[in-house]
């Protein structure tokens, strides 16, 4: 996670450094060009049929006006409690990938987004005899939602949206990706430049 976060950081710098390099004159101002940001989000999860919260950083660039792209990390802060099986079991799963977010419409301050993402992660389990989670079990996910954007200053961005979230590859402790497939729900702010 350490590392993840490291490059992530680094990622932003350089493209920073990068914009920052360019010489532009004080009258010139310009849409066009990288922009970096940064944003933080959190919402709610059905994991096997019981509600959990998960947080998500987002880094990337905006490449056009209507298209962002850069990486994600993502992770449930709250343990789920599997029902479907007979001895108590919690889970929980840690992911990360890269996205593209499209801007099919602006207006002034508003604007509408489609964000996709696609990346694979790791899912943790806690069994009556294990004494902290372990990690059991890896997976792709993708997932695809829409979102209703405010810019309540030049650079900070609030948004709210949902969508529909993809597990594959999960099939060990009487789990499978349909009882991780789920709506989600989520409320992010993002800082651009």
């Amino acid at each position: 996670m350490k590392k993840i976060l490291i490059l992530l950081v680094a990622l932003v710098a350089f493209a920073n450094a990068e914009l920052r390099s360019a010489n532009y004159t004080p009258e010139e101002k310009s849409d066009d060009g990288l922009k970096a940001f940064i944003g933080i989000g959190g919402g709610n999860v059905l994991v096997a049929d019981d509600g959990a919260i998960f947080a998500n950083l987002r880094i990337g660039l905006d490449i056009a006006p209507i298209f962002s792209t850069g990486v994600w990390v993502s992770r449930l802060l709250s343990d789920v409690r599997n029902y479907n099986v007979a001895e108590k079991q919690m889970i929980k799963y840690m992911s990360f990938g890269g996205f593209v977010e499209l801007f099919p419409l602006r207006i002034d301050k508003f604007s509408i987004s489609v964000p996709i993402e696609v990346g694979g992660g790791a899912l943790y389990v806690m069994e009556p005899d294990d004494e902290s989670f372990e990690s059991e079990d890896y997976f792709f996910t993708a997932d695809m939602a829409a979102h209703f954007n405010y810019r309540i200053t030049k650079m900070l961005e609030v948004s709210i949206g949902g969508g529909y979230k993809l597990f594959a590859g999960i099939n060990k402790h009487n789990l499978d990706s349909m009882d991780f497939n789920t709506p989600f729900a989520e409320l992010r702010f993002t800082i651009r430049e």
